[in-house]
C-alpha cells in the first residue's frame, strides 16, 4: 500500500464511499476513497483541531495537507469572507476535496496540488490549519513547520496537531520558530497548539 503521502495513490479503480460529520454546528457530507488518510471517518486529530481550531474571517487561510477537505471546507464555511487554500500532494485526495467544496456548497476555497507550499510559493498567510503526515518522518515535519513560519504574515497564526506521545518534541521545535506557542485543545490522543508569528 503506497503511503497517503505520495502523489498517486497505489489504487486502481476508487471505490467512493460517503460519511456524515457535524463539527461546530455545521453538518458536512464527505465522499471518499481509499487511498487517503482516515478514509471512512473524520480522525481524532483532525477532529480535535476542527472542533478548537480559532477562526478569522476575511483573511488569506490555508489547509496544509488537506485530505479530503474537511478542515479547508469547515473553516471556509465557518468563515465566509475568508479564501481559503487546500493544498496536498496526493492526487486523489485533491480530487476529493474538489468534489466535497461542491458537495457541501463551499465556494471560497482554491484548491490545488502541491508538495507543502511548492505551488503556492508567492502567497502568504494569515492562518495556516495542519494535521500533518506524522508518519512520513521528521525531517518533512520539521520542514514543514520551517516553511510555514516563512509563508505566514507578521501577526498570523499556525495551528497543528499532534499525537500526544510526540507533543511535547513537536511543541519544543515549534517554539525554535515561533514567537509564541500555546496549547490549544487536547484529548486522550492528540494535542494541538497554535503558534503565533
Amino acid at each position: 500500500m503506497s503511503h497517503y503521502f505520495s502523489e498517486r495513490s497505489s489504487y486502481g479503480k476508487l471505490r467512493v464511499k460517503y460519511f456524515d460529520v457535524v463539527v461546530r454546528g455545521i453538518y458536512l457530507r464527505i465522499v471518499s476513497t481509499p487511498g487517503v488518510f482516515s478514509s471512512s471517518h473524520i480522525d481524532s486529530g483532525t477532529l480535535l483541531l476542527a472542533e478548537n481550531m480559532v477562526v478569522r474571517d476575511g483573511v488569506l487561510a490555508l489547509d496544509l495537507g488537506c485530505g479530503y477537505g474537511i478542515l479547508g471546507i469547515l473553516y471556509a464555511k465557518l468563515c465566509p469572507n475568508s479564501t481559503v487554500y487546500m493544498v496536498d500532494i496526493n492526487e486523489n485526495a485533491i480530487y476529493l476535496a474538489k468534489m466535497n467544496a461542491r458537495l457541501n456548497d463551499v465556494k471560497n476555497v482554491k484548491i490545488k496540488k502541491s508538495n507543502l507550499y511548492s505551488s503556492i510559493d508567492d502567497l502568504k498567510f494569515d492562518v495556516v490549519i495542519c494535521n500533518p503526515p506524522i508518519s512520513a518522518g521528521m525531517n518533512l515535519n520539521i520542514r514543514l513547520i520551517e516553511e510555514t513560519y516563512k509563508h505566514l504574515n507578521d501577526g498570523g497564526i499556525f495551528q497543528v496537531v499532534y499525537p500526544l506521545k510526540m507533543s511535547d518534541r513537536f511543541y519544543n521545535i515549534l517554539k525554535q520558530y515561533f514567537k509564541d506557542v500555546e496549547v490549544l485543545a487536547r484529548s486522550g490522543t492528540h494535542k494541538a497548539f497554535i503558534a503565533y508569528r
